[in-house]
């Protein structure tokens, strides 16, 4: 089918997006908080009550691709990701399926679901999709949604050229750059702010046990850039405020450590005492759609969940 057939309809508001599902309208990635997840027919979704379920283009790709060809109506919210555009784009068969590799889909899987410890420079897959999340203007809109549905089909059916791959690999090693300089604060587990570490580049992430073994539980920063891959290794816990998204993000890097810092369920067990339309999964989520938040919001937000730390 062409993208000009394509349906898509954004909306930030839960209620909203029950009735577009129950118009026709197939939900992707629309989790809302304590309001629980918006399903349709293919579950496309994975996040809070919904995280046993396999990434939603991992299942798109393997399981349904074309499934909504004849019919490619979509309800989207928050950021058009590369899990949830490419599985808008296997679902309504906008590319061959022969141009989705199986190496491609389960990394953008694995990306989305564990990231840490994944250098995307490393594979010519890896710096496909560092191609794809180093796009700008892929707003919180319908708009937003489109150009990276179009983008991600130019990237599954073109590639990328010599000059787009040393671009890429550059503007990586600048976004690390940016995300250090993001880094505003750490605390200890009593809320005690602690200094910024000399070589914070070349430090190990904080994970696992190990991490109770640490005085530093959370840092603060703010940033224009994704940068967990680099806070990770100043704190277990990063509450990250998007400058440009106006959002709090609240992540650690794997359930293991979320668990050891806040008991089972990891993250689960904070977002019900942050306020209505927190939510996400064990290891990240943030705050409601569609509420601007501040980044006095974010030294707030990060203070309150040194109240909530078992360890």
């Amino acid at each position: 089918m062409t993208e000009a057939k394509l349906q898509i309809n954004f909306t930030n508001d839960y209620d909203e997006a029950c009735r577009l599902r129950d118009a026709g309208f197939e939900p992707i990635e629309c989790e809302f908080g304590q309001y629980g997840s918006v399903m349709g027919a293919f579950a496309m979704d994975h996040h809070g009550t919904e995280s046993h379920l396999d990434g939603v283009a991992l299942r798109a790709c393997r399981d349904h691709y074309g499934a909504l060809a004849e019919q490619a109506k979509f309800v989207v919210t928050g950021t058009p990701d590369a899990d949830a555009v490419l599985a808008i784009v296997a679902l309504a068969g906008l590319v061959p399926r022969l141009t989705l590799e199986p190496g491609f889909y389960e990394l953008v899987n694995a990306h989305d679901t564990d990231p840490i410890g994944i250098d995307l420079l490393e594979t010519e897959q890896g710096i496909r999709l560092a191609w794809f999340n180093q796009l700008p203007k892929l707003s919180q809109s319908e708009r937003g949604f489109r150009r990276a549905i179009e983008a991600m089909r130019r990237l599954l059916t073109t590639g990328l050229s010599k000059d787009e791959i040393e671009k890429v690999v550059k503007s990586d090693r600048g976004r690390k750059r940016v995300a250090l300089d993001g880094l505003l604060q750490r605390l200890d587990r009593s809320g005690v702010e602690l200094p910024i570490p000399d070589g914070l580049g070349t430090r190990p992430v904080c994970r696992g046990m190990n991490v109770l073994d640490e005085a530093a539980r959370i840092a603060v920063v703010k940033s224009s850039v994704w940068g967990f891959d680099v806070w990770y290794r100043a704190a277990p816990i990063v509450v990250s405020y998007a400058s440009r998204l106006k959002k709090v993000t609240v992540g650690c890097p794997d359930r293991d450590t979320a668990e050891a810092l806040f008991g089972p369920g990891g993250l689960e067990c904070v977002w019900r005492h942050l306020g209505r339309g927190w939510g996400g999964r064990e290891t990240i989520g943030g705050s409601p759609r569609g509420v601007e938040k501040t980044l006095g919001d974010t030294f707030e937000t990060a203070r309150r969940i040194t109240t909530m730390l078992k360890n």
